[in-house]
């Protein structure tokens, strides 16, 4: 039984994509985290400041920042274009900048290549801006070969991989269990 959630970010929006893969892989890692929201972000429109308010906010946003902020972590898992994240992963960044939803969470990086890399470089960009939103980085799994290490689907079925995944979201639920703890004193402080 699920204790905690975490918004579940895939920056790819291909059709067996191999980082979808690594998110529905981690979705089902560890019975203590529910990963929700998994969907939203192919939804989401073009970042646009001039949207950015109460009044003028696309509902797909609205629901996106309402998951974020309910969410007591997040796993992001990105594919690498051009040195960095992908444009879809940059995208729901932006529209979590404003709205506070990343702040203090545990965070979990994860990408899938064909490269040796694994999206490393992909990594490497995104760590300042989520250190900007104040999220909390567990740990950065990057998984390279991921053709040779996946079905037809993006699902993987490599025992190291799966190995891997399994470690990190247990390193996922200490944080997430620490955040909470930790959450929990500040209120009795109040």
């Amino acid at each position: 039984m699920a204790i905690w959630s975490v918004l579940g970010i895939c920056g790819s929006l291909r059709r067996n994509s191999y980082n979808a893969g690594l998110l529905r892989l981690a979705g089902r890692s560890n019975p203590s985290v529910s990963v929700v929201g998994e969907g939203l972000v192919g939804r989401l429109p073009l970042f646009n400041p001039d949207l950015d308010n109460d009044d003028d906010l696309p509902g797909a946003v609205a629901e996106f920042r309402s998951c974020a902020d309910q969410a007591e972590g997040v796993i992001i898992v990105s594919p690498e274009y051009a040195h960095g994240p992908s444009g879809v992963t940059k995208n729901a960044m932006d529209w979590l900048i404003g709205s506070g939803g990343l702040a203090g969470k545990p965070t979990l990086l994860m990408s899938a290549s064909p490269g040796q890399a694994g999206g490393m470089r992909g990594h490497l960009a995104l760590i300042p801006t989520l250190t900007l939103m104040g999220s909390v980085l567990v740990d950065s799994v990057t998984v390279s070969g991921a053709p040779s290490r996946a079905d037809a689907r993006g699902d993987f079925t490599d025992p190291a991989v799966i190995e891997r995944v399994r470690l990190s979201m247990e390193e996922m639920a200490t944080a997430l269990s620490y955040s909470g703890q930790k959450k929990a004193a500040s209120l009795l402080l109040e």
